[in-house]
């Protein structure tokens, strides 16, 4: 009689087989995080998108100012 905790050959091969999908998985998430910006060239894009943002609206504002007397 088997006992009920040992695992038939079919099974142990679908849970190595899921074992491997998640390894996968665990890979492929460990390089996205690895190509993730770093704290710093997040901190630039930002000052330099506010920056960008103040000249346009000085720009815009100094246009709308000078075309109305």
């Amino acid at each position: 009689m088997p006992d009920e905790d040992q695992l038939s050959l079919r099974q142990a091969d679908q849970i190595r087989g899921d074992l491997y999908a998640l390894q996968d998985d665990l890979d492929f998430i460990k390089v996205q995080f690895a190509q993730s910006p770093t704290r710093n060239e997040v901190w630039r894009a930002a000052m330099l998108g506010m920056l960008g943002g103040a000249v346009a609206a000085v720009t815009l504002i100094e246009g709308v100012r000078a075309a109305c007397p």
